[in-house]
């Protein structure tokens, strides 16, 4: 039976200053992120597109794990557009 590696579970306060250190680069980030997006939607049944469009605006906005899973959406893409930024991005478009 092949081995399971136990990853260690960071706080959001450990990983908020480790980010803002500098002492996780940007990959790290959005893989953490991505994690805990593929868990919303593992938990919930949806992608986190689909939520993000339904969610935005409603009184379900307010419960918890939603708020949490539309702010994990938002720093996944601001992680994202800090990796590659637009006007980098859109030298390829052409």
């Amino acid at each position: 039976m092949a081995e399971q590696r136990t990853l260690k579970q960071l706080t959001k306060k450990d990983f908020l200053e480790r980010v803002h250190h500098g002492t996780l680069s940007a990959d790290q980030v959005l893989a953490k992120l991505l994690t805990e997006l593929q868990q919303f939607e593992q938990k919930y049944g949806m992608r986190s597109e689909v939520f993000q469009a339904l969610i935005v605006g409603t009184p379900a906005e307010d419960h918890p794990d939603f708020t949490q899973w539309a702010m994990c959406y938002r720093s996944y893409f601001r992680t994202l557009q800090t990796k590659f930024p637009f006007k980098e991005l859109a030298n390829y478009a052409h």
